[in-house]
């Protein structure tokens, strides 16, 4: 019943559609007013139109914070690599203080993965590494396309193991005042890449 006023308020999100004043904003073009509370005036409305589903849209970069502000200079970088093989599985990591101090690590697992386990395998000891280290926010970035969408929950896990994982993620997650996940080419991942060979 309400997903008209939805979809009219999520194709209306230029600046220019939208009239601030003292009690909320008005949306111009369509006679219609927002109210809020002042203790959380503009934040709701971008709350609001951030949980609309958007059919069609490119999935896009998902920013888990438990402070408001967005990532900046004092994030960690970490960089993660899982391989699996005949010969077993592996990870490289990369972890990067925001002073440009870097901590590098090979891994050898004494069991068996696929390769989306080994990459799992990887960001969990990452990750783990990054709380050691007393990291508040952390930037991932990695060339699993799976892991990656599955993390910022644009894909499904449907897997029960991949679930677990995700479970583990999840907990380590919330250990990072901020957090982000992203995935690159495997051009710009070839030093974690080495790593976990």
């Amino acid at each position: 019943m309400a997903m008209p006023l939805f979809h009219t308020l999520k194709g209306c999100i230029e600046e220019s559609n939208f009239q601030r004043t003292n009690e909320g904003i008005e949306l111009r073009e369509h006679d219609i007013s927002y109210h809020t509370r002042t203790s959380i005036k503009g934040q709701a409305l971008a709350d609001f139109l951030l949980e609309i589903p958007d059919e069609g849209a490119p999935a896009k970069e998902k920013v888990w914070a438990v402070e408001e502000a967005p990532l900046d200079k004092s994030s960690w970088t970490l960089y993660t690599d899982g391989a699996s093989s005949r010969e077993g599985s592996s990870a490289g990591l990369i972890l990067t203080s925001p002073e440009g101090e870097e901590v590098t690590y090979a891994l050898r697992f004494d069991f068996h993965t696929s390769n989306n386990e080994a990459e799992y395998e990887a960001l969990l000891a990452g990750l783990r590494l990054a709380k050691q280290m007393g990291a508040k926010a952390v930037t991932t970035l990695m060339d699993s396309r799976l892991a990656v969408n599955q993390v910022n929950g644009s894909f499904e896990v449907r897997d029960q193991r991949m679930g677990r994982y995700m479970k583990m993620v999840k907990q380590l997650i919330e250990s990072f005042k901020q957090f982000r996940i992203r995935q690159i080419p495997r051009s710009e991942n070839k030093r974690a890449d080495a790593l976990s060979k």
